[in-house]
């Protein structure tokens, strides 16, 4: 009798991923009739479909099953995002447009010398602290009672669905902080997936209680895919910004140290608004699909334009995409997607307006393609750029 391989993280990944052969396929198959190998499996699946599954109710042909659909749905999603890896820093600056604009606590392991959050950390409802590690490939969460209410694998964390029907339920607040240069998905307890941006904030119930609105607070900037609840509406607050869904996709914008705050529908309908708890025509805008609603924190106006989103969503695939936009919030960008702090002594070139789009690129190529077209001169220390004439 043919003895099975034992498999490994990395067969499990790109099966999921839908990146094997159709013999790798089979003989990935094969090898699961092995118990060792189901066991493997059955964590990993118990990962990706925490939502669904449970630890004592695991069918490992139904999970193969939705798992062939599931990777088959997502293939063009999951292998773009191994594409993009796989170049490792290939200069590959798509189109570079210049136009002349006239105006224009805690744990210490996770805090460097400078007092600056640099890991993942998740705080819970006692207030305590942990920082998540985006390297590690399985690890549960537990509350303080000792109750597991969600997985961690790798850069994604799933919470635990468990609904109750208990008048006396309490919201258990968590606040998932992400640093400059890193990325982080999260899945609510209602299956709500959010992908969430470098330097920002969530705080989002441990687990929602039905009847009851959904409410998560954002600082910073989120991709949300709602799951859709007709009884229970979705509301996101900013401090610039609110955003009120049934089920949707769109991103939303609000950074302390940006002049304005925005949401970008990508699909569904929301309302928008930026004053009381709930939004109603009188008080704020809905938004169709390719509408943007931008809020200018100093005079509160509320504006509403037609846009071409991928400008907006292209950061949860990676991509650096810019139009048109002025060169000292491109600098920002860059500063929480590699996590440089940057000095720009250069008046003039701030008001400058660049298009361009960047997949893999260091640091060093982005800012020597904008200076290819608009000469100045920069320099890279080990955590700040400086731009000079």
């Amino acid at each position: 009798m043919k003895k099975h391989q034992d498999l490994d993280i990395k067969q499990i990944l790109k099966y999921l991923n839908n990146e094997m052969t159709e013999i790798e396929l089979n003989e990935f198959e094969n090898s699961l009739k092995n118990e060792k190998n189901l066991d493997l499996f059955k964590k990993y699946t118990k990962t990706n479909h925490y939502i669904q599954l449970t630890k004592n109710d695991f069918d490992s042909q139904k999970a193969l099953s939705s798992f062939k659909t599931y990777t088959q749905s997502t293939k063009s999603i999951a292998k773009k995002g191994k594409n993009k890896i796989s170049n490792y820093l290939k200069y590959a600056a798509v189109f570079i447009g210049i136009l002349t604009a006239s105006t224009f606590f805690v744990k210490t392991n996770f805090w460097n010398t400078e007092n600056k959050l640099t890991e993942i950390t998740l705080q819970q409802g006692d207030g305590n602290i942990e920082t998540i590690n985006d390297d590690e490939s399985f690890k549960e969460i537990k509350n303080t009672d000792g109750a597991i209410v969600g997985i961690q694998e790798n850069n994604r964390l799933i919470y635990k669905n468990e609904n109750t029907n208990s008048p006396e339920e309490q919201l258990v607040i968590n606040t998932l902080t992400v640093p400059y240069g890193k990325k982080f998905q999260l899945v609510l307890s209602d299956g709500t997936i959010v992908h969430i941006n470098a330097g920002s904030t969530l705080k989002f119930p441990e687990k929602f209680i039905p009847g009851q609105i959904r409410k998560v607070e954002l600082s910073g900037e989120g991709y949300f895919e709602v799951a859709k609840n007709e009884k229970d509406p979705f509301i996101v607050h900013t401090k610039g910004i609110n955003t009120e869904v049934f089920g949707t996709k769109f991103n939303v914008s609000s950074y302390p140290d940006d002049t304005f705050s925005e949401v970008v529908l990508v699909e569904g309908s929301v309302g928008v608004f930026n004053k009381n708890n709930r939004f109603s025509n009188e008080n704020g805008v809905t938004l169709k699909p390719n509408q943007k609603a931008s809020l200018t924190k100093s005079d509160q106006n509320l504006n509403v334009t037609t846009v071409k989103t991928n400008q907006y969503v292209a950061w949860v695939d990676g991509v650096l995409l810019f139009k048109n936009e002025s060169f000292e919030n491109i600098m920002k960008k860059l500063e929480r997607f590699y996590d440089k702090k940057i000095t720009i002594n250069y008046e003039r070139i701030k008001i400058e307006k660049f298009t361009g789009k960047f997949d893999v690129e260091g640091i060093e190529d982005v800012l020597t393609t904008f200076s290819s077209n608009t000469p100045f001169r920069f320099k890279i220390k080990k955590s700040e750029i400086i731009i000079n004439p």
